[in-house]
């Protein structure tokens, strides 16, 4: 199991804190990323911060991963193939903090993919014990983007003759 916060200050320590409990009460591995929190795991090894190399490599295992609402990692998560378990931030939201509220994005993300939104940190144990059930099943997400075919498209038709690049694109 993957736990992470990313990056915003103060860390998520009811995640980390939630997360560490569960793992002792399943009898689950992993590791919490923390970031600045306070609140140190005793079941999972933990780090502040994991480098974008390192973060790669666990994702490419395949674990399940716990994390706040934050777009990046999701994202991440996503494109490895890995079973999300999302907790959401529930923080008021600033002008310095715009994405403390992270309900309505998983809610509307948890419409369009496979993962699963478990609202509130005191709820992640049952959570996780229900989507440990489902690890043999393999996790789908439909990711996709036109940009590639648009390119290969392009690119089929040939550049046209006295075509030109520069830093605004091409002229004719």
């Amino acid at each position: 199991m993957l736990v992470t916060v990313g990056t915003a200050r103060g860390g998520f320590d009811a995640l980390v804190e939630a997360a560490d409990r569960a793992a002792a009460e399943l009898g689950l591995e992993g590791l919490a990323q923390i970031g600045d929190g306070r609140l140190r795991p005793r079941r999972l090894a933990w780090r502040r911060f994991l480098p974008r190399a390192e973060l790669w490599r666990l994702l490419a295992r395949r674990p399940l991963v716990v994390t706040h609402g934050g777009m990046g990692l999701l994202g991440e998560a996503m494109r490895a193939g890995c079973r999300i378990v999302a907790v959401p931030r529930r923080e008021p939201t600033t002008a310095a903090h715009p994405s403390n509220d992270q309900r309505a994005f998983l809610a509307s993300l948890a419409r369009l993919q496979p993962i699963t939104v478990c609202r509130d940190p005191a709820l992640l144990r049952d959570t996780l014990e229900r989507v440990a059930a489902q690890a043999g099943d393999p996790v789908t997400y439909r990711l996709g983007s036109n940009v590639s075919r648009i390119v290969v498209e392009y690119l089929a038709r040939g550049i046209p003759p006295g075509a030109a690049f520069t830093d605004r694109g091409t002229l004719p």
